[in-house]
């Protein structure tokens, strides 16, 4: 019996040549460069929003606790609000773990507080910098990128609202 060979085949080709393989990999590394920095901008803008939110809640808490007590820095037995205020919020994300911002209450008198966000961990080298409020409403950005933007209200619109 004789055999025939196909006319048409290749005998042994087997998987891609080096330069199809090359392109694949090209295609690939340029769609990663384009993805990965539009993926962390994302993740940091969650983050923000997470902190933001947090900071409004605690605004509302306290304006809560001056509707009962007629002042922001204690109660009416003397308590200091800071004792209470730190037990529910001390960083965002609220689950326990590694903190992206750190919320604090300062500038604590009877008719004043203020209420900061300031990064840590992997938020550290945000550029957005730490977002404040005060008891007023007033929204505020400091220790942002300079380089990035012209001014605190500037910084705060593109980041923070």
């Amino acid at each position: 019996m004789k055999r025939t060979i196909r006319q048409g085949a290749r005998a042994g080709h087997h998987g891609f040549t080096l330069i199809e393989l090359m392109i694949t990999v090209a295609i690939v590394a340029i769609l990663a460069a384009v993805a990965f920095p539009a993926y962390t901008s994302q993740i940091a803008k969650g983050r923000r929003a997470e902190a933001k939110a947090i900071v409004l809640e605690a605004s509302q808490w306290m304006e809560r606790y001056y509707a009962e007590n007629n002042r922001y820095d204690q109660n009416t037995a003397g308590v200091a609000v800071s004792d209470t205020f730190n037990n529910r919020f001390k960083q965002s994300p609220r689950l326990p773990g590694t903190a992206m911002y750190n919320i604090a209450l300062s500038g604590l008198t009877q008719t004043t507080y203020t209420i900061t966000a300031t990064r840590t961990g992997s938020m550290a080298s945000d550029s957005c910098g730490d977002y404040s409020i005060t008891q007023l409403a007033a929204a505020n950005v400091a220790n942002y990128s300079t380089s990035k933007y012209s001014s605190a209200d500037a910084a705060l619109s593109a980041c923070w609202k």
